[in-house]
């Protein structure tokens, strides 16, 4: 395979060209060619994210994800779901499966439909490879400029001006952000296809109308470009479009959503904890109560918190995000019964999840029990790409001074930020502490993902 994905890299974050070679949109014309460039990319941008380390929100990002995969023609792509903090209304999907949502979009968008179709409409330029097609057609532009294809991706997805302009090199700033946004062609093309497999998923498919619907209302009462609308150009013919293909569409019944009204609005106004809330959104009444107990959990009034939460309706209380606050605040006011009857019950309901056992994690740290649970090391194996296992990892070996453990996590958290020299001292560490009668595989383990990152 071709070294593209570095050769972007390399070009977008440093000030010496002379290390650059031509570039082909052929590089992504493969599905393998697009995950490593996608997988090189995330490793390089992901400290700059703004990343929301939530275990419950990634799994149920990836749980959403996985639903609307099924409507589309992605192959074996896998999914990375990435949970981000700013209050940008913003979602985005990069080449190889990667697709962040931004807490913002909780700010107006009120019902899971809602945010499927948000992410319907983004698997959409995925399968239809738009990312590939656009850069083709870019070809006529100077190499220089298709090498600044990472850079533009991350700065326009966290709406870092002054970042944008350092990573984009030879003035191609205009240029760039044109191969990089997607055509009102392609729009109405992910519409098409996104809203058809919005409701292949169970959804009704007016969920779509009405997130246009929200974007024309943000964008007539902003006096600045919407970070959404930057990279997906907004027509009044696109709403129309859409508009007549959803009226001739065959009413179904809709499916089972994964969570729950209340589940979902409960869900919401966690996200929304400390955003700058403005008068054009509409968050729902109930939040206020939410988000004082997760003031007075910040400033580690756990009692008090708890409290609170107990005079909540039982119907939100026993909902999977209430059972995720229950677990928090119950592992630190010391109710262990409590918290293991949260954890059983989630992971009853979704075996698949890291969560669960995520928050085992922490309560054995709680209960000072130095014994990691069997299943992190299980979960470790199968998804070494998920970060908050590694953070997780990073939390017991600090509580229990295991070194060996710190510089393995350490050195997969420094992997997949994209800090490949760190990443090897903490292997080498990791394998100077390592007690001679624990199984090797952890660090062979380890040991292959650095060479294969190299090897990209």
């Amino acid at each position: 395979m071709r070294k593209l994905a570095l050769l972007l890299l390399f070009v977008a974050f440093t000030t010496t060209a002379e290390r650059a070679s031509a570039l082909s949109a052929d590089d992504l014309a493969t599905r393998e060619g697009e995950i490593a460039f996608g997988q090189a990319w995330l490793k390089s941008m992901r400290s700059r994210l703004g990343e929301r380390i939530d275990p419950f929100c990634t799994d149920l990002l990836e749980t959403w994800l996985t639903r609307l995969k099924n409507q589309f023609d992605l192959g074996t792509m896998p999914m990375t779901a990435l949970c981000l903090n700013s209050q940008e209304f913003n979602a985005f999907a990069a080449p190889g499966g990667i697709v962040g949502v931004n807490r913002g979009v909780y700010l107006d968008l009120k019902s899971e439909s809602e945010i499927m179709a948000i992410l319907a409409h983004e698997l959409a330029h995925l399968a239809q490879r738009h990312h590939y097609r656009g850069l083709r057609n870019s070809e006529r532009m100077s190499t220089g400029t298709l090498a600044t294809l990472a850079g533009v991706v991350a700065a326009i997805a966290t709406r870092q001006g002054q970042a944008a302009q350092s990573l984009i090199m030879g003035g191609q700033a205009a240029n760039a952000t044109s191969a990089l946004a997607y055509s009102r062609d392609y729009e109405r093309e992910a519409d098409r296809i996104g809203v058809t497999a919005l409701q292949g998923a169970g959804y009704p498919p007016q969920a779509m109308s009405q997130v246009l619907q929200v974007l024309s209302e943000k964008q007539s009462q902003s006096t600045r470009d919407l970070a959404f609308l930057s990279t997906h150009p907004l027509g009044i013919e696109r709403q129309s479009d859409l508009d007549a293909r959803v009226a001739q569409m065959n009413q179904t019944d809709t499916g089972t959503p994964v969570l729950s009204a209340v589940d979902f609005s409960l869900f919401r106004c966690i996200q929304t904890e400390g955003l700058q809330i403005s008068y054009t959104t509409n968050p729902e009444a109930n939040c206020g109560s939410i988000h004082k107990i997760l003031e007075l959990y910040r400033s580690e009034q756990y009692k008090d918190a708890l409290v609170l939460f107990d005079q909540l309706p039982l119907s939100t209380r026993n909902t999977f995000s209430g059972l995720d606050i229950e677990i928090a605040l119950t592992i630190k006011t010391g109710d262990f019964d409590r918290t293991k009857q949260a954890i059983d019950t989630i992971a009853l309901f979704y075996p698949s999840w890291l969560q669960p056992t995520i928050a085992r994690v922490d309560l054995t740290i709680a209960q000072g029990i130095a014994e990691l649970p069997r299943e992190l090391r299980e979960h470790m194996v199968q998804r070494p790409e998920r970060l908050d296992l590694w953070r997780a990892l990073a939390r017991f070996a600090q509580a229990f001074k295991q070194d060996h453990l710190l510089f393995e996590a350490r050195g997969w958290d420094a992997l997949l930020n994209g800090k490949l020299e760190a990443s090897k001292t903490q292997l080498s560490r990791a394998r100077d502490s390592w007690p001679k009668s624990l199984d090797q595989r952890p660090l062979e383990l380890l040991e292959k993902a650095i060479n294969q990152t190299e090897s990209l």
